[in-house]
């Protein structure tokens, strides 16, 4: 079961892959706390430079983002938007007073200049047409306005290529770069941020790599295979499995088994004057 961040899905899926998606995720709402180490510690991060001030968009909630520390006045309100209604009924019992929004970050369902900041934290890398959620933030955030965004980049998952695993790939920060319109957006300061968490075993590692859209394509039985082996092998049963325990516990550190993760952090402000 892969666990939710607040996942955003291609405008071009049909309604019953939305459906499937939506309903994977909110099965998995309740156990989500067990397995967002990366979360959490991409959204420390992400927070360190956002100002929450008026109407805030969290895209790709989750289980939900606490802005009242880096709350600018006293009228903030923020509208946290996902595609798993679990996931919002979660939320909701974290933090009544935000507003949930059943949607994704490809087609928003707010008016055109109607959101003063938007904060997403480790959502965006679930979309099909990157290009398609920057033209709809842009299209939503008044002039002016600020994006905070953290994104799974290119260049995650290391270890996993060392145990000869195969995982789907994600784009590279020049790739997200491209897709900010420049007549729209002003990016002002973009990162790529290596991040690390570590896990007590492999089965738990393994699982937690679903909550950010990867999944293991192959198995490689051992370290020996050719490349034309590597595409075709798979785990067929226990020998492999502690074959690739024994593989894993060499990169294993004080505090676990590592994994590393790129993030792409994106500060960029909508283009135009504030009124």
């Amino acid at each position: 079961m892969s666990m939710p961040l607040g996942v955003s899905v291609n405008s071009h899926q049909s309604a019953s892959q939305v459906e499937h998606i939506a309903d994977r995720f909110s099965a998995a709402a309740k156990r989500y706390q067990e397995h967002n180490c990366l979360q959490r510690l991409s959204g420390a991060s992400l927070l360190q430079g956002f100002a929450a001030t008026g109407a805030i968009l969290d895209i790709g909630a989750g289980p939900g983002t606490d802005f009242a520390d880096r709350a600018v006045g006293d009228n903030i309100k923020v509208y946290a938007l996902d595609i798993a209604l679990g996931m919002l009924q979660q939320l909701q019992a974290t933090f009544p007073r935000h507003q949930c929004v059943c949607g994704n970050a490809e087609q928003l369902p707010f008016a055109d200049g109607s959101i003063d900041s938007i904060y997403s934290n480790l959502a965006l890398q679930w979309c099909q047409d990157f290009s398609a959620a920057t033209s709809e933030m842009a299209r939503v955030l008044k002039a002016g306005g600020e994006a905070h965004l953290s994104i799974v980049a290119e260049g995650s998952l290391a270890q996993l290529s060392h145990l000869g695993l195969r995982v789907n790939g994600f784009q590279s920060l020049e790739s997200l770069k491209a897709a900010f319109d420049t007549s729209d957006w002003q990016l002002f300061d973009v990162q790529l941020v290596p991040m690390t968490v570590y896990f007590h075993d492999l089965k738990t590692l393994l699982y937690s790599i679903k909550g950010v859209g990867a999944s293991v394509q192959s198995y490689v039985q051992t370290e020996n295979s050719s490349d034309a082996d590597t595409h075709s092998s798979k785990l067929r049963g226990r020998r492999d499995w502690l074959s690739l325990l024994q593989r894993a516990e060499r990169l294993r550190e004080a505090q676990g088994l590592p994994l590393t993760y790129q993030i792409a952090q994106f500060r960029v402000r909508r283009q135009g004057c504030s009124v």
